[in-house]
């Protein structure tokens, strides 16, 4: 899969040089994800920090490893890794701490002297952390570090980690030579690092739907797949789950939406807990009922947040609307 990205990643770069006008432009506008990524590309070549806020099933790792893969071949060249935060699900602050230096030390080939790392208090974390920006900033190799799945990092060690990248990005000098972009599902004010731009990583519009399906199944039967995204939208995860798990289930699907729930495995047990948490209290309820029946987003309204956050609605244009219309038959056929 990997070299499958970086031989689509080439291809989509040597494009880009053919000529400055590009008469195929007028796809960004309706390339919601595409836009993300551009624009998290310009910020990441310019050393500037980023912020990007990750719904659930919106495949984060998969984005963030395409992006990294155009820093390393385009021009500024920026070196990148993902790390996922996932490992530090249920772990103590002071475990939180000792994991980032070490990762933070391999990441920019560095030597955490004398066992410093090994903090027992927050002022030891923030003086170790501190010391490895700094000596970072002396290779002259460009570093971004993708950190993914804040969620599930204790709050304290996420509030350190964007406190000392703060201070350092206020008191460093010269041109930038590491930077952070930090992603997950977290949208409340602890996640956010001062002057940076926050990003949300989007769903799939239906184009780029369509275009991740025929990737993963080829063009022969194009109007079934349009049929599909007219079912399950542009969530990712259920893209990859029809376009690489059950490829087999998608005229099934098409004939009787309900039975994606049926085929869709692990994935579809953890949407319908995310609904049945919700649905527990009736008005978030009657909103999924009031979405699934609007043809068209609806103005906002305070119910959304909670929806949001489960990862069942998304903003489009400043209005709230169900991430896939197939979320909606989970209100309706109860």
């Amino acid at each position: 899969m990997t070299a499958h990205r970086l031989d689509r990643r080439l291809a989509i770069l040597r494009g880009k040089r053919n000529g400055a006008f590009d008469r195929d432009q007028y796809y960004l506008e309706r390339a919601a994800r595409a836009r993300v990524a551009r624009r998290t590309r310009v910020l990441l070549r310019r050393m500037r920090p980023v912020v990007m806020v990750t719904p659930r099933w919106s495949q984060a790792r998969r984005f963030l490893d395409d992006v990294a893969t155009d820093l390393l071949l385009g021009e500024p060249r920026v070196v990148c890794r993902t790390l996922s935060l996932a490992p530090l699900e249920g772990r103590t602050p002071h475990q939180a701490w000792n994991w980032l230096v070490l990762a933070i030390t391999e990441f920019c080939d560095l030597r955490a002297g004398d066992g410093a790392w090994r903090m027992v208090s927050r002022h030891g974390f923030r003086h170790t952390l501190k010391d490895l920006f700094q000596r970072a900033e002396e290779d002259p190799t460009r570093r971004c570090l993708m950190i993914h799945g804040l969620e599930h990092m204790h709050v304290e060690a996420l509030r350190d980690l964007i406190h000392v990248f703060e201070d350092h990005a206020h008191q460093r000098e010269g041109e930038p030579r590491f930077n952070l972009l930090l992603a997950g599902s977290i949208d409340a004010p602890h996640f956010d690092i001062a002057g940076t731009e926050r990003l949300v990583l989007t769903d799939f519009s239906e184009v780029e739907a369509l275009e991740t399906l025929v990737e993963h199944l080829g063009v022969d039967e194009i109007p079934k797949l349009r049929d599909l995204v007219s079912i399950v939208g542009g969530v990712p995860a259920m893209l990859d789950t029809f376009g690489q798990e059950v490829p087999g289930a998608i005229g099934e699907v098409i004939a009787d939406r309900r039975a994606a729930w049926r085929v869709m495995g692990n994935l579809a047990l953890e949407m319908q807990q995310a609904f049945s948490i919700v649905a527990a209290d009736d008005a978030l309820h009657d909103r999924i009922e009031e979405m699934a029946n609007a043809d068209q987003p609806l103005p906002l309204d305070p119910r959304d947040d909670a929806l949001i956050r489960a990862g069942l609605v998304r903003l489009e244009g400043g209005r709230a609307e169900l991430r896939a219309p197939v979320i909606g038959d989970l209100a309706l056929l109860e």
